[in-house]
């Protein structure tokens, strides 16, 4: 097979052959040559061939000294030149040498490899790229030399050629030879030589010779390779592997047409699983890596890497075995890292390296136990022994005595996989947190980085450690951190909410913001939910990852769309654009979704003033027949987010309800307050539901927060499920705390126990003392729920009015029709006339929302306008919407009662000619009127919704003093509790007759 020689550029190289032509022949020569090539099988003294190691067909050489003084000959001829054993140095070779390696320089290099370049031997070129990479590794040599820049490009590009073109005449170790110096060259130059790096002239020079779109080296690396295949011992083998995983990524970084190595790789498949016996560990150990950095672990031939590992390590295990192999650290963290970066994670495999591991891990320095740890916990891997403890276990239990000799990346390295495999040791990072913190001086930003990150997932005792990695990072700065590292260490410190030094969430914020333009999807979700988390806003920020999220939307996976959604949404960003393009793409990708990213997706956009009725419909008919997926967190995320989306349906609510019973036992108490809001919040009765939340709160009244009893109060009371030992249980748990409950909830307490009847005063007194310290930090709404409770339950605390008043005033125009209607209402009860509060204004202001005002508040106005008549004031309503509110309440229907039919017939039978429902001039209306001696008496039949307790509600002591002292008409009032003693007319009567004065 002849190859053709062409021109390209000024470079003079030869054509090659296919690869599929080189395969081929390989394949042919190895058949022809397997006589010659393959070693005999060993046998017994009786002539029978056997294999030694079970199965396996390991190899053992023959004891023969003349055989064995015969291989090593050959093998001596071979490395001496061409295969010929006649071979003798050429003395020009002898002397180019010599002169090598007086080269002080690589221009001196340069010049002698030209002036001798028709004379370079393969081995004598490797020599001279040798000599090149020993200069440009050594540490003290000048990089700038002087000397024609054009001169050395074309002397660098004639070596090169020469080099090129000598691979064909390559003998076996020096084809693995030349390949293992260019790779290693590559891998010097590739940083430094970049073109955007200054100072290093010759590394630029060799980056665009050897970097620059330059695959043909390679290539005939290849073919050459394919060729001698059989002849490659298993180093040889290696080391030209090792050079494609060395050089491939710089290569393909550099080239318009990636280099395509699967063939070589296959090939050595084919060759290794004939001759596997002659691979060391070493070897195979070091193959596994380059099938792993040239992705190929895939590949045959990394399983068959695989088992033969396995075979060797059980086949040791066997107690006739008398040939155990001598594996060393080096070699087991070598194959398990490659085998875990390759993603081949077969526990068979892991069992085995973990094995073989226990039995020297003593001999393990540091640096080998966080290799070990690191590539474990890459494979997910951690096993397990008879005594219970698993592998990690026995690596912290080595580790923590040699953890001064650590550096400072087997420190990241070591916490980084415990956290990644979810093993706790505490001691271990305990230690691990205290060497650190002596030497984070030393840690580079990505070592610093993740031990934030490994320190998040099994925090430290002590905070210490992170206050000292935070002072860390403002002294240095992100200036050297990637977008990457930056992320993490943002996500790290949130998720241990970690928030008390400022200049290092400032620092985060300055260096994300200038960098944002460049963020991926993940650094914008992980920073987003690092800040939310926090409670951090950074408008800048936040922009600047609205952007990028735009632009990347469908790059978002569906736990990214729900966590993005999330952190705006809890930082208040409202905006419309990105939440719409978010529920879009939510709604495209929801069978992607789990459970738990639904839920977190409905929360979010249930906090956005806007609806998106689609998605919750969707997400709702998807969910309904699997809420047995949903963790307990979840169901409490749903049901509240619905509810408060306002997207909720009584069908959605009842199969909530049925998998929150099913599931009891699994709920918290603090959970089940949110699902007691939420169905609350729906007017949604379930006695089924909140009977237990009942029976499972009351035990737990004290261990709840001060805003979760009184949303537990206001939502037993909202729905009328007056279940007297939760209230009760919830009364003791709060008395001496009032002053730890917010404004909002002290009024949501008062009104809960107002509503539900419960005649506590001590509760309320409590309350008002709270409530006069924190007059300041109500809404208008807590004004209105709080002062109507007082007046509603007939406790008109004068002093709670008369400080409240002006912090009421205060928020006038913020109130809605409903709020000014019970605050009017409730003054009107109290009787406490404020002037600043009740001026022009609260008139002005009552006028212009009076469109906002219900049925119910227009009559609380007209109560309160008759107030003011009452007091003599003249700050009244306008006489058009005093009319109103007057029309209103007097078309209010009435209710009669069998109390009241009763009373109509004792006061008919003692001739008092009872009048039944009688309007007065202010427009109540009274049950009876009667003239006793020339008087007339309003009477009125006083059923239990009159009452809290036998206490008369704040309707019922308005109503008496407005028709007393108003219309001028006394009241006379029969109780229900009176009434329902008595059982004859004549007691009836004699009752009658005491109550109106009658002798």
């Amino acid at each position: 097979m002849t190859a053709t020689t062409t021109m390209v550029g000024k470079r003079s190289v030869q054509r090659l052959p296919s690869i599929g032509t080189l395969v081929v022949a390989m394949m042919l020569a190895n058949l022809l040559g397997q006589s010659l090539t393959s070693r005999p099988r060993v046998s017994d003294d009786s002539g029978n061939a056997h294999h030694n190691r079970n199965s396996n067909q390991y190899y053992q050489s023959s004891n023969s000294s003349t055989s064995s003084q015969l291989n090593n000959q050959a093998y001596t001829n071979r490395r001496q030149g061409n295969f010929n054993p006649n071979y003798q140095r050429n003395p020009h070779t002898s002397q180019l040498y010599s002169e090598l390696h007086a080269c002080r320089t690589i221009d001196e290099t340069l010049q002698l490899a030209n002036d001798n370049i028709h004379n370079l031997s393969p081995r004598a070129t490797d020599a001279v790229w040798k000599h090149v990479l020993s200069l440009l590794n050594k540490p003290s040599r000048i990089n700038r030399e002087t000397g024609d820049d054009s001169v050395q490009y074309f002397q660098l590009d004639n070596l090169f050629d020469h080099t090129v073109n000598c691979v064909d005449r390559c003998s076996p170790v020096d084809l693995s030879y030349l390949a293992q110096t260019i790779a290693s060259i590559i891998k010097a130059v590739y940083k430094k030589g970049h073109p955007k790096n200054r100072g290093y002239n010759d590394h630029q020079r060799l980056y665009c010779l050897l970097l620059n779109d330059n695959t043909l080296f390679w290539e005939k690396i290849q073919s050459r390779s394919l060729l001698l295949m059989s002849s490659l011992r298993p180093k040889w083998l290696v080391s030209i592997a090792w050079s494609y995983a060395t050089a491939l990524d710089p290569i393909n970084a550099n080239s318009r047409v990636p280099l395509d190595v699967s063939p070589f790789f296959q090939v050595s498949s084919d060759s290794f699983k004939q001759r596997k016996h002659e691979f060391s560990s070493k070897h195979i150990s070091n193959l596994a890596w380059a099938c792993m950095s040239c992705r190929q672990s895939n590949s045959v031939l990394m399983r068959d890497i695989a088992d033969e590992f396995v075979s060797r390590r059980e086949y040791e295990m066997d107690e006739r075995c008398e040939d155990v192999e001598n594996i060393d650290a080096v070699t087991l963290c070598q194959i398990a890292n490659s085998f875990a970066k390759a993603g081949y994670n077969d526990e068979r495999l892991f069992q085995s390296i973990s094995d073989a591991t226990i039995s020297i891990l003593t001999s393990f320095d540091a640096r080998h136990l966080a290799n070990m740890a690191y590539a474990f916990a890459l494979a997910r891997v951690n096993p397990r022994y008879d005594d219970g403890l698993t592998l990690f276990d026995d690596i912290a239990n080595e580790f923590i005595p040699r953890l001064h000799t650590a550096t400072t990346q087997h420190l990241a390295n070591i916490t980084w996989a415990y956290a990644t495999i979810g093993h706790a040791n505490p001691d271990l990072f305990g230690a691990v947190a205290e060497e650190a913190m002596g030497r984070l001086k030393e840690f580079s930003p990505q070592h610093l980085e993740n031990l934030s990150w490994a320190l998040s997932k099994f925090p430290h005792s002590s905070n210490e450690i992170l206050d000292r990695i935070a002072e860390e990072v403002v002294a240095r700065g992100l200036q050297c951190s990637t977008s990457q590292g930056i992320a993490m260490l943002a996500h790290s410190f949130a998720t241990l909410n970690h928030a008390t030094n400022g200049d290092f969430w400032e620092c985060i914020e300055n260096t994300a913001s200038s960098r944002v333009s460049s963020f991926g999807v993940i650094e914008c979700i992980q920073i987003a939910w690092a800040f939310a988390t926090i409670g951090r806003k950074a408008d800048d920020l936040f922009r600047g990852i609205e952007r990028v999220s735009m632009s990347k939307m469908d790059q978002f996976n569906p736990q990214g769309l729900s966590n993005l959604a999330w952190a705006f949404s809890t930082l208040e960003y409202d905006s419309p654009t990105l939440f719409n393009a978010i529920a879009e793409c939510s709604e495209r990708k929801l069978d992607q979704f789990k459970p738990q990213e639904k839920a977190m997706l409905v929360l979010a956009l249930s906090r956005i003033d806007r609806s998106f009725p689609d998605i919750f419909d969707t997400i709702a008919s998807q969910s309904a027949s699997e809420l047995d997926k949903f963790s307990s967190l979840d169901l409490f995320n749903l049901v509240v987010s619905y509810v408060k989306a306002g997207q909720q349906s009584e069908q959605w609510l009842l199969a909530i309800e049925s998998e929150i019973l099913r599931r009891s036992h699994e709920l918290k108490p603090q959970m089940l307050v949110g699902v007691a809001w939420a169905y609350a919040a729906a007017g949604y009765r379930s006695p089924a539901l909140f009977n237990y939340i009942s029976d499972v709160s009351v035990p737990h009244c004290n261990d709840l927060k001060r805003q979760e009893v009184a949303s537990l109060a206001w939502s037993f009371a909202a729905l009328n499920f007056f279940h007297r030992p939760l209230l009760e249980a919830l009364a003791v748990s709060s008395e001496g705390r009032w002053e730890e409950f917010s404004a909002q909830n002290l009024a949501n307490m008062a009104w809960a126990y107002t509503t539900a009847q419960e005649t506590r005063h001590s509760l309320l007194r409590g309350i008002a003392d709270a409530a006069i310290k924190k007059h300041d930090e109500f809404t208008h709404q807590g004004f209105s729920n709080l002062l109507w409770a007082y007046a509603a339950a007939g406790h008109p605390h004068q002093r709670l009015f008369s400080a409240l008043a002006p912090s009421v005033a205060e928020v006038l125009d913020t109130c809605n029709g409903q709020s000014l209607a019970n605050i009017a209402w409730a003054f009107a009860v109290s009787n406490v006339n404020d002037e600043l509060l009740f001026s022009d204004r609260f008139v002005d202001v009552c006028s212009s929302k009076i469109d906002e005002f219900n049925s119910e508040g227009l009559c609380q106005l007209h109560q309160w306008n008759i107030w003011r008549a009452e007091i003599g004031s003249d700050k009244v309503l306008p006489p058009m919407i005093a009319k109103k509110c007057y029309t209103q309440f007097t078309s209010r229907p009435l209710q009669g009662s069998n109390l009241q039919s009763d009373a109509m017939k004792v006061l008919t039978s003692m001739d008092l000619h009872p009048i039944e429902e009688v309007q007065t001039e202010s427009g109540y209306c009274l049950d009876f009127v009667v003239n006793v001696d020339g008087e007339e008496l309003g009477i009125e039949v006083d059923g239990p919704h009159h009452f809290v307790g036998r206490d008369p509600t704040g309707s019922t002591l308005l109503k008496r003093r407005h028709v007393e002292n108003v219309d001028r008409i006394p009241i006379i009032s029969l109780p229900y509790w009176e009434l329902n003693e008595l059982e004859t007319l004549d007691d009836k009567q004699l009752y009658l007759r005491s109550k109106l004065g009658i002798s």
